[in-house]
């Protein structure tokens, strides 16, 4: 609005009186752009020819909606891109005015299965890998005659493509090492026969720190399971890195330090996934290298 002093001042004539009338605004007048939809227009301010390019605005009352239910409806741009619903009786739109498009769902990452028993309960899925969304389903007490009722179960809800086994040292006391393998073929069979494509890992049994006897079973015991990957088209997961001064004092479980060995060997394989075929061949031969029976050093 410009200032007063360039607004010449209109003298009208009413009932011979001189009446100064100035353009200003008050609590009970408004200008001619300042009319509101219920007023009437002004004639004698809004047609006056010393008031050039000042003209009534005729506005419609909004229509007031009768219904609760708001109606709503889908824009979409020049492009294709679709909006989001609108509510076109109370509009929210951003700062810019604009409306949003759609974003695109993001793509769902594979899933990773971590089965077994309580050796390797602690680690979090989220810190394995980037790539797979990795899920711990490791529970105290398991065997592989309980994993392979488990399973099913378990497999056709989440829909694995890579699946990490670390079970058999519950089964040690009960079985010798034939009979652990045989069991762990029937897991193998089984979870190959639910998803079609799965790549399956078997990690090498940790050492135990109590018996020494029962440490030298467990190193027979990773060498015919390694064995039984190679012919079985499956990958080991070699925990020799993980020795005796990795256990806890139970001689059973791991330690902090022995837990973050078990986490960096599972990352080295999830990673290796990531390539071809043979890259996964390449790393199960890149430990046959190394020592197998390093729990009793």
């Amino acid at each position: 609005m410009s200032s007063l002093r360039n607004v010449p001042t209109t003298f009208v004539e009413n009932n011979e009186n001189l009446v100064f009338r100035i353009p200003t605004s008050n609590s009970f007048t408004h200008l001619g752009d300042e009319l509101s939809p219920l007023d009437p227009p002004q004639e004698d301010v809004s047609h006056d020819k010393n008031f050039e390019g000042v003209s009534p605005t005729y506005t419609t009352q909004p229509r007031q909606s009768s219904s609760k239910t708001r109606d709503t409806a889908m824009r979409m741009n020049s492009d294709g891109h679709d909006y989001f619903p609108i509510d076109m009786s109370n509009p929210v739109l951003p700062s810019d005015g604009h409306a949003q498009p759609l974003k695109k769902p993001q793509p769902t990452r594979p899933v990773a299965l971590l089965i077994g028993d309580s050796i390797p309960r602690y680690l979090i899925g989220r810190r394995l890998s980037r790539r797979y969304r990795v899920l711990n389903y490791c529970i105290p007490g398991m065997t592989l005659q309980k994993l392979c009722d488990f399973v099913p179960l378990l497999v056709l809800a989440e829909d694995p493509a890579v699946i990490i086994v670390h079970c058999g040292t519950n089964n040690i006391a009960t079985h010798n090492t034939s009979g652990i393998i045989n069991l762990l073929s029937k897991l193998d069979s089984t979870l190959k026969s639910l998803v079609s494509g799965v790549k399956v890992a078997f990690s090498g049994l940790t050492g135990n720190g109590i018996c020494p006897h029962t440490d030298i079973q467990i190193c027979h015991i990773n060498d015919a399971i390694r064995q039984f990957c190679e012919e079985h088209n499956s990958v080991f997961i070699c925990n020799s890195n993980i020795t005796l001064s990795h256990i806890s004092r139970d001689g059973i479980h791991l330690n902090r330090r022995g837990i973050v060995k078990l986490a960096m060997n599972f990352i080295s394989y999830l990673r290796s996934t990531m390539y071809s075929k043979d890259d996964s061949q390449n790393f199960q031969q890149g430990y046959s290298n190394l020592p197998m029976r390093t729990h009793l050093c």
